[in-house]
C-alpha cells in the first residue's frame, strides 16, 4: 500500500506499547481485521523491538495496510527514512519542529523510493502557520508528504483531554493542508472521532482506545464506521 493510493477517510491504529512482538501483531491483526488500513509501529515499540524485527512482523499480519515507522526524526532524515523504507515501512513519521533540513532530506528519500513522510506538528507553537509554509515548499509532492495534528500522550495527561476539543484547529489545518492528507492525533476514541473526522481530517489516528480495549477489532469496526459516517472533505 502507498499513501498515494489511499482512499479516505481512514482509521490508523497507533501501537504505542510497551509490549512483545507478539502482542503488537494480535493488536494490530485485529484492527485489520476491524477495517484498520493504516497500522502504525508506535515510538515505544521501536525503540523496544527495532525497525528490522518489527515492521517485517506487521506486514505478515496486516500485508494490505499502509505501515507507517513513527520514528520521530530529529536529524538526518534521509537515513533514518532510508532504514525504515528498507525495513518495510510505507511512511516514516517526521517532526516539524527542529528546523527544514531534516524534513527536505526525508522527503527526498521518500520520493526517491516512491515512499511518504508524515510530518508530525505534536508540540509545535504555531502549527498551522508551519503546515502553511511546509505546504508551499512541498508543493507537488503531495502523494509523498502528509501532515499530523498531534497531541501527544504526556501532553494529554497534564491538559487532561484530547485533540478532539480542538475542531477549529482541525478545520484550518485541512483548508491550509490542501490536497495533503491530514491525519489527526490525541485521545481520540469512540464518540468523539465524529468530530474529528467532521472537522476535516482525513486519518484519525487510535491508539489506546483500540489497543486497551478487550475487543479491539470491534472497537476498530465502530470507530471506522463512526469516521466514514461523519468525514467532512
Amino acid at each position: 500500500m502507498q499513501l498515494k493510493s489511499m482512499k479516505f477517510p481512514q482509521l490508523q491504529v497507533a501501537l504505542d506499547m510497551d509490549a512483545d512482538i507478539k502482542k503488537l501483531c494480535h493488536i494490530a491483526e485485529q484492527a485489520y481485521t476491524g477495517g484498520a488500513r493504516i497500522i502504525e509501529a508506535g515510538t515505544p515499540a521501536i525503540k523496544r523491538h527495532g525497525v528490522d524485527l518489527l515492521l517485517p512482523a506487521l506486514r505478515e499480519v496486516a500485508p494490505d495496510a499502509l505501515l507507517i515507522a513513527d520514528l520521530k526524526t530529529m536529524d538526518v532524515g534521509d537515513l533514518e527514512a532510508l532504514i525504515a523504507f528498507r525495513a518495510g515501512a510505507d511512511v516514516t513519521a517526521v517532526l516539524a519542529i527542529g528546523g527544514i533540513a531534516k524534513i527536505r532530506e526525508a522527503v527526498g528519500e521518500a520520493v526517491r523510493s516512491d515512499k511518504a513522510v508524515l510530518i508530525d506538528f505534536i508540540d509545535c507553537d504555531d502549527p498551522l502557520a508551519i503546515l502553511e509554509n511546509l505546504a508551499e515548499e512541498f508543493k507537488g509532492k503531495e502523494e509523498h508528504v502528509a501532515f499530523c495534528l498531534h497531541r501527544g500522550i504526556s501532553e494529554q495527561r497534564l491538559k487532561g483531554r484530547g485533540i478532539y476539543d480542538q475542531k477549529q484547529l482541525i478545520a484550518e489545518a485541512k483548508k491550509k493542508a490542501g490536497r495533503f492528507p491530514l491525519f489527526v492525533a490525541g485521545g481520540i476514541k469512540e464518540g468523539v472521532a465524529k468530530d474529528v473526522a467532521g472537522a476535516g481530517a482525513d486519518v484519525c489516528i487510535v491508539g489506546s482506545a483500540i489497543y486497551n480495549s478487550p475487543n479491539p477489532k470491534e472497537t476498530a469496526r465502530r470507530i471506522l464506521a463512526e469516521i466514514r459516517k461523519s468525514y467532512k472533505r
